[in-house]
């Protein structure tokens, strides 16, 4: 989930409350939105989380049942970035701000972010 703090939360069910399993800190403002990737088969779990900051954190994790989770700033942006949002296959992440921006971003075979596409609102048809 995402809040007025500087960190999401990674929750789960247990009967009728849910409880908090871990926090994820890297953000320095507001975290506006948190998107879980799909489940496409790998054995990696992958969350973007993008904040008021202007950053776009990954995060990853390899063993749920660990719960440790590690953290990659994607990119930072020169406003603040409102929402996320994962292809079906989870390899290409949306990503939309106070711009009026769209951009598209993959994971480069190095393991860094690349921009793939922009969207700006403005010419738009």
């Amino acid at each position: 989930s995402c809040s007025f703090a500087e960190y999401g939360k990674q929750w789960y069910q247990r009967r009728v409350r849910g409880v908090c399993e871990v926090e994820l800190k890297g953000h320095t403002n507001w975290v506006r939105d948190v998107a879980w990737a799909p489940d496409t088969g790998f054995t990696t779990s992958t969350i973007a989380s993008c904040c008021h900051d202007g950053k776009v954190i990954i995060w990853q994790c390899s063993d749920l049942d660990k719960g440790v989770w590690e953290s990659k700033r994607m990119h930072t942006f020169d406003d603040v970035i409102w929402h996320l949002s994962w292809s079906v296959m989870g390899d290409i992440l949306a990503v939309s701000g106070g711009d009026n921006k769209v951009t598209l971003w993959r994971e480069s075979h190095k393991g860094g972010w690349i921009c793939i596409s922009k969207q700006d609102t403005n010419t738009a048809n």
